[in-house]
């Protein structure tokens, strides 16, 4: 996934520093969801900052078609992580993110 200085955590602030195409979105989609499924903080007091419209709007989808996806059943590039790091059943968070949806 390229390189992602991921380390940088100050109390409930993690920044993501990394070069134009190295996954930012697809991790911060994936940290969004993990806060969502695994209850680490409310999902309503997540802020991402981007540097456009256009990279807000995309990851806002992204969010939007992961749980899609997990809802309804398909494949998804994030449920067997979310699994496994929320210790929690595929087909909970399935219905999970039906809930949610």
């Amino acid at each position: 996934m390229g390189n992602f200085n991921t380390g940088m955590t100050e109390g409930k602030l993690t920044r993501y520093n990394a070069s134009a195409g190295s996954g930012k979105t697809f991790r911060l989609t994936g940290a969004f969801l993990e806060t969502l499924f695994c209850g680490r903080g409310n999902f309503r007091e997540v802020l991402a900052v981007t540097f456009t419209n256009r990279a807000a709007a995309e990851m806002k989808e992204r969010i939007l078609n992961s749980l899609s996806l997990i809802s309804s059943g398909e494949q998804s590039d994030y449920l067997s992580h979310l699994a496994s790091k929320c210790g929690k059943k595929e087909e909970l968070i399935r219905r999970e993110a039906r809930e949610h949806l």
